[in-house]
C-alpha cells in the first residue's frame, strides 16, 4: 500500500500539469494573451499603423522569390509549381502583376513540368500529379494571356485526370498514388477552370465525398478517417463544383467549423488540436463558402417568385433565355475565372504605370 501512495500522488500531480498537448495549448493561450494585452496599451493611431499590411514590401518579397530562393527550400524540389502558385496568386491578391519577362519565364519553366501525356509535375521530368498540377494551372490561369492559356494541351490534361479516376468515385493523386478528398478537389477544380469537365469524370465524385464526411461533421481524407480542416474545405468546394452540395449534412459540418475556431480566435484543423496559420484559410475558406451559397440560395429564391409572378407561360420564359447572349452563356470554367483574373492583371498593370509616372 506504501508503494502505491507515490504513484498516486505521481498521477495527481501529472494530471495537475496537463499532457503535453495542454501544456502546448497553455503556452499558446499565454503567448497570445501577452500580445493582446500589449496591444491593447498601444495608442489607437499605433495600432492603426500596427495592422496595416504592407503591400509593397511583400510585393518586393514576392517578387524575389522568383529569382533566388534560400538553401531551406530545397526540400520544396517537388513542389516548384506550388511556389510558382503561392507567389503569383499572392501578388495578384495585392492587385499588382510581374513584369513581362518574369511572366514568359514563368510560363516556360510550367510549360516544362507539363508532362507529353498530361498533367504537372513538381518539376521538369517529374511524374505528374494532380496537387502540381492544380498549381500550375492556377498560376497560368493568374498570368492569363494567350501565351500562358495555349500552353495548357487540354486534351492530354483530360486523358490524365480519365487515368486518376478510381472506381471508388475518388481520384488518385498520382500513378499509383493515394486515393483522398484532396485528389477529387484538385481534378474537379481544375477540370472545372480549364472547362473539360464532362459526367465521366463527375461519376460517383459525390457518392466518395459523402462517404468521407464523419459523425462529427467535418470531410476526412478517405472513409473512416478523422474529419480535417483541409479535407473538409476540399469536399465542400468539390461538391459545390459537381452541384450535389445539397448531399451533405451541412448543419453538422457549418458546427463542426465554427467549433474549431479557439481561444486564441484562431483555427484548429482537427478536434482538440492547437491552432494553425494554414487552418485560418482552409477553415475560414468553408466560411465563405458557406456565405456564398446561402447568398446563391437567396438570389435563386428571389428569382423564382419573379419567375412566377412574371412569367406564367413557357414563351415568357424563353424570351428571357434569348436575351442571354452565347459569349454570356460561355463564361463558365475557364472563361469567367481568367476574365476576372484578366481584370485582376489590368488593374495590377494600371497601378503599375500611375506609380511610375508619379
Amino acid at each position: 500500500m506504501e508503494n502505491q501512495i507515490p504513484m498516486a500522488m505521481a498521477t495527481a500531480t501529472e494530471i495537475e500539469r496537463g499532457t503535453k498537448t495542454q501544456e502546448d495549448q497553455w503556452r499558446v493561450e499565454s503567448q497570445v494573451f501577452q500580445i493582446y494585452n500589449l496591444f491593447r496599451g498601444i495608442p489607437p493611431n499605433s495600432q492603426f499603423a500596427i495592422l496595416e499590411l504592407q503591400r509593397d514590401k511583400h510585393i518586393e518579397y514576392l517578387t524575389k522569390g522568383f529569382k533566388q530562393l534560400g538553401r531551406s527550400f530545397t526540400v520544396l524540389d517537388a513542389n516548384r509549381p506550388w511556389l510558382c502558385y503561392w507567389m503569383l496568386h499572392s501578388i495578384a491578391l495585392l492587385r499588382d502583376c510581374v513584369d513581362d519577362k518574369l511572366e514568359n519565364d514563368c510560363i516556360d519553366f510550367l510549360n516544362r513540368c507539363q508532362d507529353p501525356k498530361g498533367g504537372y509535375g513538381g518539376g521538369p521530368g517529374q511524374m505528374p500529379h494532380l496537387a502540381t498540377t492544380y498549381a500550375a494551372v492556377n498560376s497560368l490561369i493568374t498570368l492569363g494571356g494567350h501565351r500562358s492559356l495555349s500552353s495548357i494541351n487540354r486534351r492530354t490534361f483530360y486523358d490524365f485526370l480519365l487515368r486518376m479516376k478510381d472506381r471508388s468515385g475518388g481520384f488518385r493523386m498520382h500513378d499509383g498514388g493515394e486515393v483522398d478528398v484532396r485528389a477529387c478537389y484538385t481534378a474537379i477544380s481544375a477540370a472545372s477552370v480549364l472547362n473539360i469537365l464532362d459526367d465521366e469524370l463527375t461519376q460517383n465524385v459525390g457518392d466518395y465525398i459523402v462517404s468521407c464526411q464523419t459523425y462529427e461533421g467535418g470531410i476526412a481524407g478517405e472513409p473512416g478517417s478523422e474529419a480535417h480542416g483541409g479535407y473538409t474545405f476540399c469536399g465542400l468546394a468539390a461538391m459545390i463544383l459537381i452541384n450535389e452540395v445539397h448531399r451533405l449534412d451541412l448543419p453538422a459540418l457549418i458546427n463542426w467549423v465554427a467549433f474549431r475556431q479557439g481561444i486564441e480566435c484562431g483555427f484548429q484543423g482537427r478536434t482538440n488540436k492547437l491552432v494553425d496559420g494554414c487552418y485560418s484559410f482552409w477553415q475560414g475558406g468553408v466560411a465563405a463558402l458557406i456565405q456564398r451559397l446561402q447568398l446563391i440560395v437567396n438570389d435563386q429564391m428571389g428569382l423564382s417568385n419573379i419567375l412566377e409572378c412574371e412569367c406564367s407561360t413557357d414563351s415568357d420564359y424563353d424570351s428571357i433565355n434569348s436575351d442571354i447572349s452565347a459569349d454570356e452563356q460561355s463564361l463558365e470554367g475557364t472563361s469567367s475565372h481568367v476574365n476576372e483574373m484578366f481584370q485582376i492583371r489590368e488593374e495590377g498593370k494600371k497601378l503599375k504605370r500611375t506609380q511610375t509616372v508619379c
